[in-house]
């Protein structure tokens, strides 16, 4: 038997491809999450990219059977929005469990030898900030795009953070139920949280000046971030 006629082959193929785009994953975290079924262009729109671009994302998904399609009627009338929902479909993949932990300490001890203490969290946060923003880069597709809440707290659910984001008229808030380096935060917080203050800065395109902590995970047991517009 080749691999061309495996049914099981092709599906893993199909699988590889539809989730190796960080965009696509992102996309279909917030479709799973969403409370009624979306559009191409609503999905565009929260995510920074034209409809076009999320319509062939989400199509791709639909191929993996974890999304299924209908139609929406228009206030306006005309042709009815395609749209796009939970398939109700399950898929489980046993993957060997990240272990941030000991990487993080590395980090950490490059940190604590190439920088003075009282620099450490300085440079920690400039590290996070290039890091969320080349994820923003690689989910809108030109590197200029903004990120909607929903799209930020859905990259990080991927990421293990456990999110949840609010939307408010002068800022919007983050909470981490979840923190993927809590161990070593224990040990070293003010680097742990900068590092995930650059990092948040970066992914939703704030400057450090808009962007205030005002709950973290050992004194309160979830950690909260407020994002000025």
């Amino acid at each position: 038997m080749t691999v061309q006629n495996d049914t099981s082959a092709r599906s893993l193929g199909k699988l590889a491809d539809a989730f190796g785009d960080p965009t696509r994953r992102a996309i279909l975290h917030h479709v799973l999450e969403a409370e009624t079924p979306v559009s191409a262009g609503e999905v565009g729109d929260v995510f920074g990219v034209h409809r076009t671009v999320a319509r062939a994302h989400l199509e791709k998904l639909v191929e993996t059977g974890l999304l299924e399609t209908a139609t929406r009627r228009r206030a306006t009338g005309g042709r009815p929005a395609k749209t796009y929902t939970s398939s109700g479909e399950r898929l489980e993949v046993m993957l060997p469990p990240r272990r941030y932990e000991p990487l993080a300490r590395l980090l950490l001890d490059v940190v604590e030898r190439l920088a003075p203490a009282d620099m450490a969290a300085d440079h920690a946060q400039a590290v996070g900030h290039d890091y969320g923003t080349r994820v923003r880069h690689e989910i809108t597709g030109n590197g200029q795009g903004a990120l909607r809440p929903e799209a930020v707290c859905s990259w990080l659910n991927q990421a293990g953070y456990s999110a949840r984001c609010e939307r408010g008229t002068d800022c919007d808030a983050y909470t981490f139920d979840n923190c993927v380096y809590r161990e070593v935060a224990v040990e070293h917080p003010e680097v742990v949280c900068a590092f995930d203050r650059g990092m948040l800065c970066g992914l939703t395109g704030a400057s450090p000046e808009s962007h205030v902590q005002t709950h973290n995970l050992l004194d309160d047991g979830f950690c909260r971030w407020e994002v000025g517009h």
